[in-house]
């Protein structure tokens, strides 16, 4: 996974007499820098109490469509992201914020490379333009990190994709397994523990789906039994 992205927005809306739909979508391209510090995702301002679930039998709240690079639909009952390009980040969401607690989805590659990585966006900004990340790829490697200002700056907190037996490999389903409490975000992937980053700063965010094509190609991902549950206020 490249560190750092020059980003084009794609967007997808419905106007009508309600307010636009959010974006789904946003999308990745080249490397262009570094940073050294975590974001801080801005104010969330959409509230809601206690736990959460996604079977994606319906959409139920997440958005569907095609970007000029990537697309999401549910197909039998899980999320699946696509994208189209090599080197590209895409990503999808939700609109409720969450903070501290446990957050839990299935996440499977369904074709392409297995060098593409898929997984957890976590504590997004109002405008997907922050976020921190859980992903791992069909080769068998994680990575732990955050974008900034919409990818152009994206950073690893764990030195890069990094290989962990836990992880199954080709187009088997992973339960990937994200803790945050005070300043520190665990990473279990199928029960056992592959990392755990402390020193972070972050405030309520969106929670979301994220893939990374890799050098080889496009790929698909299929995400599936969402849930977060809050630690107590």
């Amino acid at each position: 996974m490249a560190r750092s992205r020059l980003v084009w927005p794609l967007a997808l809306a419905v106007m009508g007499t309600l307010a636009a739909l959010t974006v789904i979508l946003s999308a990745c391209g080249e490397r262009v820098e570094r940073i050294v510090t975590p974001p801080r995702p801005t104010v969330i301002v959409i509230t809601a109490s206690g736990p959460y679930f996604a079977t994606f039998d319906t959409a139920d709240g997440w958005l569907l469509g095609e970007s000029e690079r990537s697309r999401g639909e549910v197909i039998e009952g899980a999320y699946h992201l696509h994208i189209t390009e090599p080197r590209y980040v895409a990503w999808t969401h939700q609109t409720r914020s969450f903070g501290e607690g446990i957050y839990e989805v299935d996440a499977r590659l369904v074709s392409g490379p297995e060098a593409s990585a898929f997984g957890l966006l976590l504590l997004g900004s109002t405008d997907l333009r922050s976020f921190f990340y859980s992903m791992i790829t069909g080769d068998g490697r994680y990575d732990v990190g955050f974008c900034e200002d919409a990818c152009r700056t994206q950073e690893s907190l764990v030195g890069g994709p990094t290989l962990s037996y836990a992880i199954l490999t080709g187009n088997q389903t992973n339960r990937l397994h994200v803790e945050l409490s005070g300043d520190t975000l665990t990473f279990r992937i199928n029960g056992t523990l592959v990392s755990q980053v402390s020193g972070l700063s972050y405030s309520e965010g969106l929670v979301g789906l994220v893939g990374e094509s890799a050098q080889y190609g496009g790929f698909e991902a299929a995400f599936d039994n969402l849930q977060v549950v809050e630690a107590p206020r």
